[in-house]
């Protein structure tokens, strides 16, 4: 998905590069704060807060139902006997289709309250998204507390966005204090899990020392990490990096580019796989033929 470009350096050149001696590690860097970039997935999260976003419409707390009174609209029988269940894939879905309003009006409250069910039977990527409700406060209170904890439930089973995010309230700070070094581990763990805005951030926490001692070659390499995946950004972020290389220093930079493969994904982690007969639509009754006579 496109990712919307804000800038994690500033509009003028970064001390941090435009001073560097030409190679290697250098010595300390600025004090200024990091500003991730996000992405626009409506289920993935950034440091960023978009005022032009519009959050999902809010509705009032529905009160608790009979298992046949789950709407018939929100999907098939199977699938709505198999939430009511509490199979985790199945509540996730149900989840999912509440808070993105598929067969039903838009309900957060519920949503949770179906991200909770999958969760408790083992749904990583449910644990992900009531991290993102509870970080951007989608029909309840913000809770940037509550947001790192489902967020590190899913990070540390291997779910590469949530890292991506977890490393962002971390940069963000907590308590009103940045935590870079914690933020540097996280979007190193997503940044080898191939997530572009991680390998963004690297490159940003490389470039000015914060959390990890200071590295243009490295800042080099995960700037062009992301500038390969059409990161533009990141790519004017290498070109200003590498300039301050020496040749023997980015030679050595752009073969670790070249030979550098992301860790893979843990499947069950990271995606939903709905059984077919969760997808299926209901059948239509059958229309009666009007006979003429």
């Amino acid at each position: 998905m496109p990712v919307e470009k804000q800038s994690a350096m500033p509009v003028d050149p970064d001390p941090a590069i435009a001073n560097a001696p030409p190679s290697g590690v250098v010595g300390g860097a600025p004090a200024s704060s990091l500003l991730a970039k996000p992405e626009t997935d409506p289920d993935t999260t950034g440091s960023i807060k978009d005022p032009k976003a519009k959050a999902p419409v809010q509705t009032a707390a529905v009160p608790a139902r009979a298992p046949a009174e789950l709407p018939s609209s929100i999907g098939p029988a199977a699938l709505r006997t198999a939430a009511m269940a509490a199979d985790p894939v199945a509540a996730y879905e149900i989840g999912a289709r509440w808070f993105d309003g598929r067969g039903v009006q838009t309900n957060t409250v519920e949503a949770r309250h179906w991200f909770e069910t999958a969760l408790a039977g083992g749904s990583i990527p449910a644990a992900y998204r009531l991290g993102n409700i509870y970080e951007k406060g989608y029909g309840t209170a913000k809770n940037s507390a509550e947001a790192r904890r489902y967020y590190a439930i899913a990070a540390e089973a291997g779910h590469a966005k949530a890292m991506h995010n977890l490393g962002v309230l971390y940069s963000e700070g907590i308590d009103g204090k940045p935590d870079y070094k914690n933020a540097a581990l996280w979007f190193r763990k997503a940044a080898e899990r191939d997530v572009r805005d991680s390998q963004y951030n690297l490159g940003v926490l490389y470039a000015r020392g914060f959390g990890v001692e200071q590295n243009m070659a490295e800042s080099y390499r995960w700037f062009a990490l992301a500038a390969n995946q059409g990161d533009a950004d990141a790519a004017k972020k290498r070109d200003e990096v590498g300039g301050r290389l020496d040749a023997q220093t980015l030679t050595a930079a752009k073969l670790a580019v070249q030979t550098w493969s992301a860790t893979p994904l843990d499947d069950a982690a990271n995606n939903i796989r709905l059984k077919p007969e969760w997808e299926k639509a209901e059948a239509a009754p059958p229309r009666k033929r009007s006979v003429k006579n």
